[in-house]
């Protein structure tokens, strides 16, 4: 890296005398995924650092209070000079006589994603920003004040919580102050760690007795399968972790993640690896699960799969970043050059718990002691898929054992059935290399804004067995074998003559029972089976075929001033595909008719003044390079592919709900797809389309209006 950016940090201090790294990676304009890290640094004064990764360098502010989670609260933070990028991994002790003398320990560390242009905001003195770390997560700002210092251009900005689901009033202990790297609190690492020694202390009074061997070597306790829990005290009750058992061991520094069957994972997790060889002791093995979540908090199957299947070096440290690891730590066969396994569990749990810091990639699987029967409970009621029963006074002993139970609840909301899902590991984007597991982890994620559209709804299947590239074929009526938990609905269709037994999926366990059958787009009826002839909402497609999608917006904006200028509510998704879906509620208040009334005055009206780039005709050769406003889907039985549904097209693009300011020129629907989505509804919170389906116009009235507007642009002169 050349001196520029790092000059005044280089001019600081002398590369002989300081553990600081100085720089050398290859500088970066715009990283698609850029970390941030907070430092807690015991100098001369005790303060927080901020640190954004940009451009190849880290930019930062000293934070002299630390963050707060209050966005009442407003702290200084003092802007400093860069800092190299390598300085994200940095914990240590800077030398007395040198620049910063003191303790440093990582506090915090995950991706920054910036709300507007960074740099831009850097040089005009606002950064708007999302933080997703161990400690600090949700929206923040960095404001810079007009205060001078000596005359030298303003270093002081204020570190502001924006209010958010993270946001919460100020408190003294609202952070965990360990290291999330060795765990170590800053006062630890400047005084040199006790706990080694009172944990070793512990387990010798205990009777644990000396290691026999170091490195550890050890084989794996495991549980045996139960159909119920055991009652009563001396029983802890664990959360069953999805994910990789592994042993972790640490020796001189050096880590190792063995998985279950004698393959080793250490390089697909150094984020875990990091951790295990930076803890403060010489020599330990932990029992543990590796486990990557989704978005939605929970373990990932194929999240972990595919960082299990990364090779390049650049792979996995980026996907270390994107989807990070959590290594629960159930147990400790080893510490402190001292052997736990004879040990009770209550003691070895004891002495992992103290071993940890509470937040991390490395962390303690907590249990419950006694209470089986309301723990049960509750893990149905989560949705969780596994718990396990370990008996309190039972030494760690390798192979299968009764005092460790493992019950098997299934997943989702329905535990009791579960679905059993099938082939995840077949391809079905081959040019993205994305699996069936991954389309169903995908909607596992999006139940939390998807299942709206669903509920009481009829949905229509179109199968892909074979993935994108193979046959397809569509499907409406369940089969006999469906499972009796899984919801239908007997319709009398008059189309085809017959009755139809349609899908209705009110939980997410009968979506993922679909999914399993190889149905990737989800198709819905505008009614509820509850309410079928009234729909909720009204629909006009944007249908470009070879338009530009300029046009599309420019028509998507044009319905939204029409709507709105007669008080009517309109809402905007991209259909996935080329096009976009405006959508008017109508609060099942009102008939079919009135809804196809509806969006045929609108199509027309818009038509009518934008006639060089809209069209109502529905035949691609009376189209000549228009777009084609469809209002043909307004109808009984008619189909809209859902809100958050995936497309069977190349990269897996997914109908998006939009809000209106997002539909502009910038706007472009091939960036939502099954990867960014589940970003995209973390930082937005709330589902921009969902009052769709609670607003209750007055149809009516806005009849009335639009039509008395079509008969006078009808009567009107041609220029």
């Amino acid at each position: 890296m050349a001196a520029g950016p790092l000059r005044e940090y280089r001019t600081k201090r002398d590369i002989s005398r300081t553990p600081e790294p100085f720089g050398g990676a290859k500088a970066k304009t715009a990283p698609s995924i850029a970390r941030f890290v907070v430092h807690k640094h015991a100098a001369r004064r005790m303060h927080w650092d901020l640190r954004l990764e940009w451009g190849g360098v880290l930019w930062s502010w000293a934070v002299p209070e630390g963050p707060s989670l209050d966005p009442a609260v407003r702290r200084l933070a003092v802007e400093v000079e860069d800092h190299p990028v390598e300085y994200a991994n940095f914990e240590g002790i800077i030398p007395k006589g040198e620049y910063g003398a003191g303790a440093v320990i990582l506090w915090d560390s995950g991706v920054w994603r910036p709300i507007d242009d960074p740099e831009a905001g850097r040089r005009k003195g606002k950064l708007s920003f999302e933080l997703v770390g161990h400690k600090l997560r949700g929206r923040w700002a960095l404001a810079r004040t007009r205060r001078t210092r000596n005359g030298q251009p303003p270093r002081d900005w204020l570190l502001i919580k924006k209010a958010d689901e993270w946001a919460t009033p100020e408190t003294d202990d609202a952070f965990a102050e360990q290291s999330i790297l060795s765990g170590l609190t800053v006062e630890e690492l400047r005084d040199g760690p006790t706990r080694p020694a009172e944990i070793a202390r512990a387990l010798v009074a205990g009777g644990a007795p000396p290691l026999k061997r170091t490195p550890v070597a050890a084989k794996l306790m495991l549980a045996e399968a139960a159909d119920s829990l055991p009652e009563g005290p001396g029983w802890f009750f664990e959360l069953g972790h999805e994910g990789l058992r592994v042993l972790a061991t640490a020796h001189a520094g050096r880590a190792k993640l063995e998985v279950l069957g004698g393959s080793v994972a250490t390089a697909a997790f150094p984020e875990i690896a990091r951790v295990l060889a930076a803890l403060p002791f010489e020599s330990f093995a932990l029992d543990g699960v590796a486990t990557v979540p989704g978005a939605d908090g929970r373990a990932s199957s194929s999240l972990l799969s595919r960082r299990v299947r990364l090779r390049r070096r650049a792979d996995v440290e980026r996907a270390s970043l994107e989807t990070p690891a959590i290594l629960w730590v159930l147990d400790v066969l080893a510490t402190c050059g001292l052997d736990t396994r004879p040990l009770p569990l209550r003691e070895r749990k004891a002495a992992a718990r103290a071993m940890l810091a509470p937040v991390g990639p490395v962390r303690f699987a907590d249990h419950v002691e006694g209470a089986g029967a309301q723990f049960l409970k509750a893990a149905r009621q989560m949705g969780i898929g596994r718990i396990a029963a370990r008996r309190a006074d039972a030494p760690y002993r390798a192979g299968r054992s009764q005092d460790w139970l493992e019950m098997n609840l299934g997943r989702g909301h329905r535990a009791q059935h579960g679905t059993k899902l099938t082939r995840l590991d077949k391809v079905f984007w081959p040019d993205e290399g994305y699996t069936k597991g991954d389309l169903v982890e995908y909607y596992r994620i999006a139940w939390g804004w998807l299942g709206r559209y669903l509920a009481d709804r009829p949905v229509v299947l179109t199968r892909y067995p074979d993935g994108i590239g193979g046959k397809s074929f569509f499907q409406k009526d369940a089969p006999d074998w469906v499972p009796d938990w899984v919801r239908t609905e007997r319709i009398w269709s008059r189309h085809a003559g017959r009755h139809i037994d349609y899908f209705v999926c009110d939980e997410l366990e009968s979506l993922l029972y679909i999914v399993n059958l190889g149905c990737i787009p989800l198709h819905v009826w505008s009614s509820r089976a509850s309410s079928r002839d009234r729909p909720d909402w009204c629909i006009l497609d944007l249908d470009p075929k070879q338009a530009p999608f300029s046009d599309v917006v420019t028509l998507a904006n044009a319905t939204r001033e029409l709507c709105e200028s007669i008080e009517l509510p309109v809402f905007v998704k991209t259909s996935g595909a080329t096009g976009l879906h405006v959508l008017v509620p109508l609060g099942r208040s009102s008939s079919f008719e009135q809804a196809r009334s509806l969006g045929e005055i609108v199509a027309r009206l818009i038509a009518a003044d934008h006639p060089r780039i809209a069209t109502t005709a529905r035949a691609l050769e009376a189209r000549r390079g228009r777009v084609y406003l469809d209002t043909l889907q307004n109808g009984h039985g008619k189909l809209l592919v859902a809100p958050m549904s995936v497309r069977p097209l190349p990269a897996a693009p997914v109908s998006t709900p939009l809000r209106w300011e997002e539909v502009g020129p910038k706007l472009d629907p091939r960036a939502h797809t099954i990867r960014t989505i589940p970003r995209r509804m973390e930082a937005l919170g709330d589902d921009p389309l969902a009052p769709v389906l609670e607003l209750e116009p007055d149809l009516g009235r806005a009849l009335a209006i639009l039509g008395e507007r079509l008969s006078r642009k009808a009567a009107a002169p041609e220029p």
